[in-house]
């Protein structure tokens, strides 16, 4: 696998959309896609400030993303983390709106969201919008960079919140083994900071201080000319410079200069280096990581994801290939790690097996052999035109991403790039320079290399303090070096050439109005449907099948063995599946309550090809015992690891476990897998091949003759069999009262999750308590988290399930416990019943939900992932949205009051709440105690659902 997958997927282009490319391209100035049909414009403001604004009229969504070139590497060394504390600070009131939540307040009452993230070099700030609201969303942000408050009554709260966020993820792995990483690197190095923040590195307990050194930070970094801003909305270009010019020309310019890193990153005589980390999940993993030129000057080249695309192949004779075939690894992935002004790194990064871990030296030997083969075969004209040609052709025939994905990628690609490469920039590859990709193989070599093992057990003598870290540092002398040239025999060959590339971009349908698919008549299996797509005309596709079957997950026993066929498959798989990956298409396999649903997307010219080989495997895997047991360990580690994660990350996933009645519980999947044997499984496995049906959808490039032979191969391969009845899905129908179900998470914050259900089921309940939701969520959050302070993660909204309306309320807490969280959440929602809602709030907000679910896909792959849910749950006519407008819209103020107080006063309440007590394990909670888990799903009563 390979860091960055943006840059690799098909080339392809003919000469009628080149030539509409080009003539636009006159136009804009801007290279763009074959399959744009948004207006572009770049412009730079007075103060220096670099715009892009993108004008989709027929867009339902707005957005805006905002970059600083400012980062935690420029963080004072006596105030570390303050980057990071000042993105937290911006969201608390301006000149203009000087309430702390109006902002967040104005966003969420319009449907949209919002939130930042400060890296190593760029601080990032960004909302996406119903798009009406855009330009009053735009007066608002504007004004963090124009007359921010830095209110000192919010330094202290604030600061808080940053310890709470750096404490809700000490148990984190990735940040712990970043903590001793940097511990390793020459101290003078800005990359060594503390990017976080603590009250300690913050100095919490000296507020005008912190905020002093805030204000300066600001003045110092929070530049025009060095910011870059994106705004993506329905209205013209025109209108959009008439919004952006008077709210950003005030932002202050004061020319920042360009700070380019020159400290080293280690010191004289620090490589090569062996680090061992011991970790809090059960993993394994080897880091090979190597200092290296920074790659940006040569951005039109890419030599590193060259490199990492050959070292993080997964075919036949890869790196990767060779290791499972001794049983060393289970992943591998390579690419640039660390991108600075003036330095880089590159890494390889492998997961092990147990056996790895024992020859873990022979595993490094192996990746410095193939390093060796690519510097001496691997530097070829036609592989490099290959990796360009399917950079090329993702580029021109792109997948448009989500509207937030989208506005943060060109906001920062305004830094790295010239204008007219700002969405072209991360796909260009057409600077072929051999010397220098030797040049950059040359720096990885074995003396040059710290190398990061992470396992339980491994030999320590340290602690890394801010995380708690154990590690210690092994000799590497030349007895060391001298075994990472001794690799043991291994069949290593470089990558064919990708036989999976398409040639054939021929549409089947001009663009037009949005259609919905349309059932085809298939004697080879039960429903077929197919919907070529207007909307988004790409020579692309999704395809989907269902092979329904009761048997395949009508208990944890059952389930257990079908994920494990499944993994057997998608293992056996890899070799073939990941050249396709690489042009373009990709596939997933995976298990649920309904059966065994696979899925396709990408180019649609061969998918049939890709589906034929999914299927044939499916049907007759290799059933070898190595790869059984090696995966079975996996699995098992998986079920392991869940519960060594951040506890409201696993009371996410318990709640549903709880609530469904076809969802087996984390333990009984756990012990179901433990108990499997390879027989059992293949018999399972021919058991369901026996009894299942098709369901199959294709939407996009398809038309009906592809469709009925892609059924038809469907068939062939994997013939449909049985009558088998579509399984039901329960979700829990609660009774008032509290019920009470702890989580034993190994962390020392408190965290809980309260479910409200509506007291039946129906349309009408689960919009009336989408509207509740909206409405809640910003205030929840300013209320429990900025006001009281009680955590960093804080959230509330709606948890709908099928037609079953819900709400969730959910905190984690490192200062309060889990009676008092749970104290909180019941006192909110009494005085959010107590305060009431006005008429004219119920109306405002009930027109921006129906904004919402009037909104349309943002791409391809939603559209189809939409209308593939309707089909599976019922709505054939493919119209869930329709009737639950048609729900709200029949929803009048008065009704809608009355049913939030049948759902939300104490004494009628139907709730359910997981918690986990952290560092206060004596407390106890007001509610009836689950005792045990499977006794209480086995009683309860369901909502059915097909």
């Amino acid at each position: 696998m390979r860091f960055s997958p943006r840059f690799f997927l098909t080339f392809g282009l003919c000469f009628f959309l080149a030539a509409c490319a080009a003539l636009r391209n006159e136009t804009t100035g801007i290279e763009l896609p074959d399959t744009e049909q948004r207006a572009y414009r770049y412009l730079v403001l007075d103060n220096g400030l670099k715009v892009l604004l993108v004008s989709d009229p027929g867009a339902d969504k707005a957005g805006a993303s905002l970059d600083v070139n400012v980062g935690s590497r420029h963080d004072p060394e006596d105030y570390q983390g303050l980057a990071h504390f000042l993105e937290h600070m911006l969201f608390l009131g301006t000149e203009g709106y000087p309430e702390a939540g109006e902002y967040q307040a104005f966003i969420s009452a319009n449907g949209g969201a919002h939130n930042a993230f400060t890296s190593v070099e760029n601080t990032n700030y960004f909302f996406d919008i119903r798009a009406d609201a855009l330009e009053g969303a735009l007066d608002r942000f504007a004004q963090f960079f124009v007359s921010p408050l830095f209110n000192a009554a919010y330094v202290q709260r604030e600061v808080n919140a940053v310890n709470s966020e750096y404490r809700a993820r000490l148990r984190n792995d990735q940040r712990r083994e970043l903590a001793v990483f940097k511990a390793q690197l020459n101290p003078g190095h800005p990359f060594s900071k503390f990017s976080v923040g603590n009250l300690d590195t913050l100095h919490a307990n000296r507020e005008e201080a912190l905020r002093e050194q805030l204000l300066v930070f600001y003045e110092r970094y929070y530049s025009a000319d060095i910011m870059a801003l994106t705004v993506v909305g329905n209205a013209s270009l025109d209108e959009l410079e008439a919004m952006v010019r008077p709210r950003f020309s005030p932002v202050a310019s004061h020319a920042v200069p360009d700070d380019r890193v020159t400290q080293p990153l280690f010191a004289p005589d620090a490589l090569p280096r062996w680090v061992n980390i011991e970790p809090v999940q059960n993993q394994r993993s080897l880091s090979l990581q190597f200092p290296v030129p920074d790659a940006q000057p040569h951005w039109r080249g890419k030599p590193l994801s060259y490199i990492g695309n050959l070292l993080g192949h997964e075919g036949e004779g890869s790196l990767l290939s060779a290791l499972k075939e001794k049983g060393w690894a289970e992943g591998l992935s390579a690419g640039q790690s660390l991108s600075l002004k003036g330095q880089a790194m590159f890494g390889v990064n492998i997961r092990l097996t147990e056996d790895g871990l024992a020859n873990r030296d022979a595993v490094v030997a192996l990746v410095f052999r193939y390093i060796e083969l690519i510097r001496k075969e691997g530097i070829e004209p036609w592989r490099y035109a290959e990796q360009a040609q399917l950079a090329a052709q993702q580029f021109r025939f792109r997948n448009r991403p989500s509207l937030t994905q989208e506005l943060i990628q060109l906001s920062s690609s305004l830094q790295k790039y010239p204008a007219a490469e700002v969405v072209r920039g991360d796909y260009l590859m057409n600077d072929y320079q051999p010397d220098m990709l030797g040049d950059y193989l040359d720096a990885m070599r074995p003396e040059q290399a710290i190398i990061t093992l992470t396992a339980p057990g491994v030999e320590t003598a340290q602690r890394e303090p801010l995380y708690d870290v154990p590690w210690g540092l092994r000799t590497v002398d030349k007895t060391v070096l001298a075994a990472w040239q001794q690799a043991p025999e291994a069949d290593l060959s470089l990558p064919a050439a990708n036989p999976f590339i398409a040639d054939n971009f021929s549409l089947k349908v001009a663009p037009g109005e949005a259609t919905i698919p349309q059932a085809l008549p298939a004697d080879s299996v039960s429903e077929l449907w197919l919907n070529t797509n207007r909307q988004f005309v790409l020579p692309k596709g999704r395809s989907m099948v269902l092979m329904e079957s009761a048997l395949a997950g009508e208990d944890a026993a059952s389930l257990a063995k079908t994920k494990m066929w499944l993994s057997m498959v998608r293992d056996q798989l890899n070799e073939v599946a990941y050249p396709a990956q690489l042009a373009g298409l990709d596939y997933g396999l995976s298990a649920n309550w309904r059966g065994i649903e696979i899925s396709l997307g990408g180019f649609s010219q061969k998918q049939a090809e890709l589906l034929a080989a999914v299927l044939t495997v499916l049907k007759a895997p290799e059933w070898d015992e190595a790869r059984f047991d090696r995966l079975k360990r996996k699995r098992m580690r998986g079920y392991e690891n869940s519960r060594r994660q951040s506890p409201y990350q696993q009371l996410l996933a318990d709640l549903p476990r709880m609530l469904q009645s076809e969802r087996p519980l984390l333990d009984d999947m756990a012990a179901a897998t433990a108990s499997l044997s390879m027989a059992e499984v293949a018999l399972h496995a021919e058991k369901v091949l026996k009894d299942f049906r098709y369901r199959l959808m294709l939407e996009g490039n398809f038309d009906r003759d592809e469709a009925l032979a892609m059924a038809a191969l469907t068939a062939e391969v994997l013939p449909e069999a049985g009558q088998s009845q579509p399984p039901e899905q329960g979700v829990a129908n609660l009774s008032s009262g509290q019920r009470l179900i702890p989580v034993a998470a190994e962390h020392s914050d408190s965290a809980l999750l309260a479910y409200v259900q509506a007291p039946r089921d129906g349309k009408d309940y689960r919009v009336a308590l989408g509207l509740a939701g909206q409405m809640m969520s910003a205030d929840f959050y300013y209320q429990l988290r900025t006001q009281k302070q009680l955590g960093y993660v804080v959230n509330a909204g709606v948890y709908p399930m099928r037609a079953v309306g819900g709400l969730f309320f959910m905190v984690q807490s490192p200062v309060a416990d889990a009676a008092a969280l749970q104290t909180e959440v019941n006192s909110y929602l009494e005085r959010w019943l107590a305060g009431g809602v006005t008429e004219a709030d119920f109306e405002s907000h009930r027109d921006t939900l129906i904004a919402k679910l009037q909104q349309q896909p943002e791409n391809l792959w939603e559209a189809a992932g939409r209308h593939w849910q309707d089909l599976l749950e019922g709505y054939t006519a493919f119209d869930s949205r329709e009737q639950l407008l048609a729900a709200l819209r029949d929803l009048d103020f008065d009704q809608w009051w009355q049913m939030m107080q049948a759902t939300l006063e104490p004494e009628q309440r139907r709730a359910l709440t997981v918690y986990s007590l952290g560092q206060w394990p004596d407390v106890s909670l007001v509610g009836e105690p689950v005792k045990d888990a499977a006794v209480y799903k086995a009683e309860s009563q369901y909502y059915l659902f097909r």
